[in-house]
């Protein structure tokens, strides 16, 4: 049998735990399709390596090709003898380890920089083990090495006109920080050796590494059999409490001593669980419905937030507002009127947004927001890039409310909240038989990947003009919803 290699991503697996590592090399079978946004999220950190070529121009790529890893060698090798001052995605293979290293470059006294290329908008600690088993690798193979620099998106650009790589990205010397994990890096590869020999997978107990530094796509097989609300649903339950629950043999939340360490809020929802009757504080929801004044505006923004902007003056990253929905009442309990915005995807949605908002939203009254900090923080930033608009804008943010506010204090608790306050989770269970399940758009992470869709402009008409429709639909129910659930307060109250 062929010795065993160890690829820099399977390398990264181990460290976050020997049980991905295993089954990522024996049970693929076990890995779920890939979710559409995660796929997003991958084809977006692929164009920031794209363009970060662009910083380091006149490079050869080593494409693997239908040879897989012994053609990637074979043309790094190449590449290297014919004198490439730069190659991007460079394999190299040094006994077990095989890497691919997204940028190298020649220097003058023969020696090479290696970059890594991070979409990240700053240094992680996961970044520098990374950069350190490639430098290993590289160094085995008889690269001589010179600096180890990481390179990550500037958080602070702004674009203007043609992204400008120079300005785009920031570079750091990690040369120091990589040379201090050789040791550990030697070390940590001995150990996945010894655990890819192993015949069966590592008895490792879920925690913190589940999700930490990365989703783990074996999530949903190391946690299956979980009882449906679990003390891993807790919020904001710490690992080290779990950990002595699951030590006590205990897994339901319902099933936790009432003696427990637990704050008054996870307190007030276990005894919600056992019980099975809301908890329900009448004046705290009457002093909330007292702070809102009509007419009231019941406002949803969705958005997208590309790694590399689309408009100029914004930045990596950024909330972009694509859409808007308005439920406008005049009085407690009036019939709703429906305004929506949605932008054209040919050009920045922005402008048209911030009119329909002046347009449409009154003098006086409260805008009514769930998590209205998101909505407060998307005027703002629309202030700052559009001074001309500033003040109408700002004026706005001084007249949210916040409609989750009840929900988070607990004034209302009932036992399908399961210790979570979104309105998707809200929403059944104050307004039985509203619901977002069947809608073709259901969640907000669903809303940005059909607008980016729209904005690639290569969909068919019909089928835009259906995801419009899906989009309008989607975001007037989440103002829809918190008529409902407003509806259902001044009922309680």
């Amino acid at each position: 049998m062929p010795e065993r290699r160890i690829s820099k991503t399977q390398f990264m697996m181990g460290r976050q735990c020997l049980k991905r590592l295993w089954l990522n090399a024996f049970r693929k079978d076990l890995v779920p399709p890939l979710p559409k946004d995660q796929a997003r999220r991958f084809e977006e950190g692929h164009a920031v390596d794209v363009l970060a070529r662009e910083y380091f121009k006149g490079g050869k790529l080593a494409e693997a090709g239908p040879g897989g890893a012994a053609r990637a060698l074979e043309r790094t090798a190449a590449l290297m003898r014919a004198g490439a001052d730069t190659i991007y995605e460079g394999a190299f293979s040094s006994g077990t380890l095989l890497v691919r290293c997204d940028i190298l470059k020649r220097n003058a006294g023969g020696t090479w920089d290696l970059i890594e290329v991070k979409s990240s908008t700053g240094a992680k600690d996961e970044h520098f083990p990374d950069a350190a088993v490639q430098a290993y690798a590289l160094e085995g193979a008889g690269v001589r090495l010179g600096k180890v620099r990481l390179m990550h998106v500037n958080g602070s650009f702004v674009k203007k006109g043609a992204i400008d790589p120079e300005k785009f990205f920031t570079l750091l010397d990690i040369t120091g920080e990589t040379r201090e994990l050789r040791t550990e890096t030697v070390r940590d590869l001995g150990l996945f050796l010894d655990t890819l020999g192993s015949g069966r997978a590592p008895d490792i107990p879920i925690g913190r590494h589940c999700s930490e530094p990365y989703d783990c796509e074996f999530r949903g097989h190391c946690w299956a059999g979980l009882p449906e609300f679990s003390i891993y649903d807790i919020p904001r339950l710490g690992w080290e409490k779990k950990d002595a629950l699951k030590a006590m043999g205990i897994l339901r939340f319902r099933d936790v001593p009432d003696d427990f360490d637990l704050n008054p809020a996870q307190r007030l929802s276990l005894s919600v669980e056992k019980s099975g009757r809301p908890a329900v504080d009448r004046a705290a929801i009457r002093e909330f419905l007292r702070g809102l004044e009509y007419p009231l505006f019941h406002l949803d923004f969705e958005t997208i937030m590309p790694a590399i902007p689309l408009y100029d003056g914004s930045r990596p990253y950024q909330q972009v507002p694509f859409q808007a929905s308005l439920h406008v009442q005049s009085s407690p309990g009036d019939a709703p009127r429906h305004l929506e915005y949605l932008g054209d995807a040919a050009a920045d949605p922005r402008p048209g947004l911030i009119r329909f908002l002046l347009e449409n939203i009154g003098p006086r009254g409260s805008l009514l927001a769930y998590n209205s900090a998101f909505e407060t923080a998307r005027i703002k930033e629309l202030a700052g890039d559009f001074p001309g608009q500033a003040a109408g804008l700002l004026a706005l943010t001084g007249r949210m409310r916040d409609l989750m506010a009840p929900f988070r204090s607990q004034a209302y608790v009932h036992p399908e909240f399961k210790g979570r306050v979104s309105l998707k989770r809200v929403l059944p269970a104050m307004v039985p038989g509203m619901t977002y399940k069947g809608m073709p758009i259901a969640d907000g992470s669903a809303a940005q990947l059909a607008y980016l869709d729209l904005l690639s402009g290569k969909l068919p008409a019909a089928e835009a003009e259906k995801i419009r429709e899906n989009l309008k639909r989607y975001c007037g129910q989440d103002t829809l919803a918190m008529v409902k659930v407003l509806e259902r307060l001044y009922g309680l109250a």
